[in-house]
């Protein structure tokens, strides 16, 4: 299986600002339980560490009780 970007996680919350519970589901379901994602430099994550690495590099914050994509953060491709 091939890991997906994680730009497309992220495309979920530009979509709709959510729970980190909220994102979890929508990344099981559009992506499967067992996804393996990467960024444009790393690889080999799992949903827990993606969600960790966004909020360490601050790709993601919470506002109002649900996380949003950062977008002075993101990278721009």
């Amino acid at each position: 299986m091939s890991e997906i970007h994680a730009h497309k996680v992220l495309n979920l919350l530009r979509e709709k600002p959510m729970t980190e519970s909220d994102l979890r589901q929508s990344v099981i379901e559009e992506f499967g339980t067992e996804a393996q994602f990467r960024t444009c430099k790393l690889s080999g994550f799992d949903f827990e560490k993606l969600f960790a690495f966004f909020v360490e590099r601050q790709k993601i914050i919470q506002q109002g009780g649900v996380w949003v994509v950062n977008q002075e953060r993101v990278c721009g491709h």
